[in-house]
């Protein structure tokens, strides 16, 4: 009796179908027979094919009556690492392109020799003129001014070539 039950259940939902390929092929024709094909061309597939018939009911299959307390939870997206925040670095004591331009080279390495090591890595980071971090493992005081001097007469002397 139950075989009966769901043969007059597929019976009744290819009806249905058949009713809302009409209803759409009288405002679109192509879709209608193009959405018509398809379907023919799965079910058949479906019916040569066990293994393909499983993959669409699997597709579509509802949750089971003895399942529905069983909810399984979808995966949750993968953290990021979150980076520690960088540390503010304070601001420089003086604008060593001014020193520089004022006073020379010379001025500008004696007032550098008189900071410490994070001194000057406060003016070299305002400044923004270790773009490859070349003076993050610096630490004394006098590599890192004579780094800055020549780093400030590189930026100070770009294109003055074609001057």
């Amino acid at each position: 009796m139950s075989a009966g039950i769901d043969e007059a259940r597929r019976r009744v939902q290819v009806q249905e179908t058949g009713a809302a390929l009409l209803k759409l092929g009288a405002t679109n024709a192509a879709a209608s027979v193009l959405l018509a094909k398809l379907m023919q061309v799965v079910a058949e597939e479906a019916a040569r094919t066990p293994r393909f018939a499983k993959a669409i009911e699997e597709a579509f299959a509802a949750p089971s009556e003895t399942a529905v307390g069983v909810a399984v939870a979808p995966q949750p997206a993968p953290r990021r690492r979150v980076s520690a925040p960088k540390a503010k670095r304070e601001a420089g004591a003086f604008d060593p392109f001014e020193v520089f331009k004022t006073d020379g080279e010379t001025v500008l390495l004696e007032r550098l020799s008189s900071l410490d090591a994070d001194g000057i890595k406060d003016i070299i980071a305002e400044q923004e003129m270790d773009t490859h971090k070349e003076t993050g493992r610096k630490r004394k005081v006098d590599v890192l001014a004579v780094w800055t001097v020549e780093r400030v007469k590189t930026l100070t002397s770009k294109g003055s070539a074609f001057r």
